[in-house]
């Protein structure tokens, strides 16, 4: 059985800037990971933005009651974890963040003011990302390394945005944790403990295209607040038209990555979501607030399955819970994780007598938003908002049954799909088109606008293009 935790710190990060720093005399905490998914580094040109050209003129579209009176547009935000920041192939990138759905639903809406914290051209690579090798029977990775944001190689701090205050405040792993706090202090504390303690023994296992690192205080740290001490502070100092939300995404992704954890929410559940919801009732702002998919469906927890490894194994595969010195058979039934060990059994060069707790998720430790989706279901009632429910979304693409209105097939299949980028878990720019028609439902159905919808077959041509 695994133990249960409460997730406010834990966080998605490509691993390249913790793994492949060997200078020792580097002020920030890394890991030297001998990873059998991950085929080296690669170099790739910044990905062209894309031209937009097909969105609407500023001004032209009918918002309904949207509409801001006196004023030319109306003063959109969006509060929300990866999939709203863009985040994509296992990291987050300028052309992530210009294709993220906020910010495709403002092109739609005519919207000029609504600003992200984009990387400079020259750093466009930002974070870093991920290229799957496809000719490769198990995933197999090469990572991008070239033109990112970091200030140097192996650090925890980004360079620094430089344009206007921002409207899209989503972040990986965003939350109470992030939002409320300094988070150049938060990255100051974390790289100090890493200089005086070492990670954990078994951190080279688990997750290999994810660490616990601080992300969101690294891409939080690079336009906070507008000069406040935190992004809470700077809230605080605006009041939106309009808000789309997004949370608990990232918080059942982790808790899934870690090797499940049945119901991840814990002691302080539900705080972040009733800030957002008292801030904008506060505000009088509009708002929508999408559920959260099934994640346990995603690509990246079906890399593997029982069939293929008892083949690879020629035996039971043993399992050892953290609260047991006794290894019980997997079943099939089980879920393997893409860590080290698993891809080892692949590899036919896995040593151990049995795997770990978080190699493994049993059918009882699948964590699903059901309980929490209809909480906000619920809460749209008490706080009089609009759900665009993105739970049922993916269940129809998953199902392979979506089609959008002009008649581009969306593909859930993984690597040659259309939806799901490298990481097998975030989507693709198209895939957040397909959310962005979401949303721009829900607002012309709730608000009597008439925003037209992404033409996802131009917008798939255009973004071939700009691949």
């Amino acid at each position: 059985m695994k133990k249960n935790y409460t997730f406010f710190i834990l966080l998605v990060a490509p691993i390249f800037f913790l793994s492949c720093n060997k200078n020792t005399d580097s002020l920030s905490p890394y890991t030297n990971i001998d990873n059998p998914l991950k085929a080296g580094e690669i170099l790739i040109p910044v990905k062209a933005d894309p031209s937009f050209a097909w969105a609407p003129a500023a001004g032209s579209v009918n918002l309904g009651d949207l509409e801001i009176t006196g004023s030319s547009e109306p003063f959109m935000i969006a509060i929300g974890d990866a999939n709203a920041a863009g985040y994509r192939d296992g990291g987050l990138y300028r052309q992530g963040q210009l294709t993220s759905y906020p910010n495709l639903v403002a092109r739609q809406m005519g919207l000029t003011n609504f600003k992200q914290p984009l990387f400079d051209k020259e750093y466009g690579n930002g974070t870093g990302y991920l290229v799957r090798e496809r000719s490769s029977a198990m995933p197999f990775f090469q990572e991008v390394t070239n033109n990112t944001a970091w200030t140097e190689r192996g650090s925890v701090y980004l360079k620094p945005y430089n344009g206007t205050a921002v409207n899209n405040f989503a972040i990986p792993g965003s939350g109470n944790n992030i939002f409320h706090l300094n988070p150049g202090q938060e990255l100051a504390a974390y790289v100090d403990y890493y200089k005086h303690n070492p990670k954990p023994a078994d951190f080279s296992n688990v997750n290999y295209l994810w660490v616990n690192q601080r992300l969101n205080a690294s891409l939080a740290n690079r336009f906070a607040g507008n000069g406040k001490e935190s992004l809470n502070d700077y809230l605080k100092t605006i009041r939106p038209d309009l808000a789309l939300v997004e949370s608990g995404l990232d918080v059942f992704i982790s808790a899934n990555i870690n090797g499940g954890n049945g119901y991840p929410y814990g002691g302080s559940e539900f705080t972040w979501e009733l800030y957002i919801h008292n801030y904008l009732k506060e505000k009088g702002t509009k708002y929508v607030y999408a559920t959260v998919p099934d994640v346990i469906d995603f690509p990246y927890f079906h890399w593997f399955n029982y069939d293929q490894l008892m083949k690879k194994s020629g035996k039971a595969i043993g399992v050892k819970a953290d609260d047991s010195d006794h290894s019980m058979a997997a079943t099939p039934e089980s879920l393997f994780l893409p860590t080290a060990n698993v891809a080892n059994i692949f590899n036919k060069t896995f040593k151990n007598p049995h795997l770990m707790d978080s190699d493994v998720i049993r059918k009882t430790e699948i964590a699903r938003p059901n309980f929490y989706n209809d909480l906000l279901v619920r809460w749209s009632k008490e706080y009089n908002y609009a759900v665009v429910d993105f739970y049922s979304v993916y269940k129809k693409i998953i199902a392979g049954k979506y089609i959008s209105e002009d008649g581009f097939k969306i593909d859930p299949s993984y690597p040659n799909g259309n939806f799901f980028s490298a990481d097998g878990i975030y989507p693709t720019a198209i895939g957040q088109a397909v959310l962005a028609n979401e949303v721009i439902k829900v607002l012309n159905t709730t608000h009597h606008a008439q925003i037209p919808l992404i033409n996802i077959t131009r917008y798939a041509n255009e973004m071939d293009q700009v691949k």
